[in-house]
């Protein structure tokens, strides 16, 4: 069986810095979607990951940037949104307000990329990665229109899998620390073609004691 799997870059960025390690950032995502689809013996055939890059910061900018070419090189297609500048609250303290960067469109490119590839007939199986109960919609939606697909909400480490959609979807899993572990990336990727290297950022470079183990 062919699956597909879709990635809400943010719903997973958050929770791996949550994770306190960051070399854990420097995640195969194509090698995760095939750890995942072990369960059930899916062929993987495509990973989608939506995100955006910061605006306010040259060096996030930079290295998301790098973990993307990363990522293409490994197979994986991107959809990029945007971020908007919110009014925030006045302080209590202090009275004075401000601006908060809020990413957009992450999760509805992500739900077009699971319906799209539904109505091209890409995939038998989708598995999407977010605890995002907006998900909820998509696969609704994806199991009226397209009864004959399957969907299988992956929650990320530490977070809850979303009740709403797992009453929807056909099976759940929840990602734990070692899965993610298992898929960090190499901090020198070689390309088959004798290119450039790609090298990991030195934020996400590993521990002496992660190298160790």
């Amino acid at each position: 069986m062919r699956a597909s799997l879709y990635v809400d870059g943010f719903n997973l960025y958050h929770p791996l810095c949550e994770l306190g390690e960051n070399h854990l950032k420097w995640l195969n995502l194509w090698a995760l979607g095939e750890l995942i689809c072990q369960d059930r013996q899916h062929d993987l055939v495509s990973v989608t990951y939506c995100t955006a890059y910061q605006q306010n910061s040259t060096e996030q900018r930079v290295r998301h940037q790098k973990y993307i070419e990363a990522l293409e090189y490994y197979g994986v297609d991107y959809i990029l949104g945007h971020y908007v500048n919110a009014p925030m609250d006045n302080c209590w303290n202090c009275g004075v307000g401000g601006e908060k960067a809020n990413e957009k469109q992450s999760d509805i490119n992500l739900a077009l990329s699971v319906l799209s590839d539904a109505s091209e007939d890409k995939f038998d199986w989708a598995y999407i990665i977010s605890a995002d109960s907006d998900q909820t919609a998509t696969a609704r939606f994806l199991k009226a229109k397209y009864p004959k697909k399957k969907l299988v909400t992956v929650a990320p480490p530490n977070k809850k899998i979303s009740t709403k959609i797992a009453k929807i979807a056909d099976g759940k899993r929840k990602l734990i620390k070692d899965d993610i572990i298992k898929c960090v990336m190499p901090q020198v990727i070689l390309r088959d073609d004798g290119g450039t290297p790609i090298r990991c950022p030195i934020e996400y470079q590993p521990p002496a004691s992660a190298v160790a183990e």
